[in-house]
């Protein structure tokens, strides 16, 4: 028996499979661009969660730095109870004290990391002529100036 089909049906067939085949391309491109794009997030997130236990660390290390260097100047106390590691802990109960007296000033929980290592390490180099990154106390503003890359990490990489 043999089979019949009608002129064209080739053709047809043909057009179908291409389609097919088409369509599966297309699939397969979608899913791995939605893997690539999953593993780029995935890549921002680790990242950013890296960049954020460097600032922690650096911040910690600036805490420790200013509490010797404030200790070593007489400083018996602080400018702000986070300046130095382990006192914000200790002065939660008073600040709650405090916050009825003054609601307009600013609290450290309001503060980021980074802000925080900012404004710290500012005061070191100000007030200590000290650059956490260059792990150096130089002798005045010009010799900081001159001498330390500037006032970020970034700077020192």
């Amino acid at each position: 028996m043999s089979r019949k089909s009608g002129i064209g049906h080739e053709a047809l067939l043909k057009r179908k499979a291409e389609e097919k085949l088409e369509n599966y391309r297309r699939k397969i491109h979608v899913k791995t661009q939605a893997e690539e794009k999953a593993a780029e997030q995935f890549r921002l997130r680790l990242k950013h969660k890296q960049d954020e236990v460097k600032l922690e660390g650096d911040l910690r290390r600036s805490q420790r730095a200013c509490q010797q260097l404030d200790t070593q100047k007489n400083i018996q106390v602080p400018r702000e109870p986070w300046y130095w590691l382990g006192l914000e802990e200790e002065t939660e109960e008073e600040e709650e004290e405090e916050k009825e007296h003054d609601e307009d000033e600013y609290k450290s929980e309001d503060l980021s990391v980074l802000e925080k290592l900012q404004i710290l390490t500012g005061y070191l180099r100000g007030e200590h002529l000290y650059c956490i990154w260059c792990g150096t106390a130089y002798e005045d503003k010009e010799d900081l100036s001159s001498n330390c890359p500037g006032p970020t990490s970034a700077d020192h990489d």
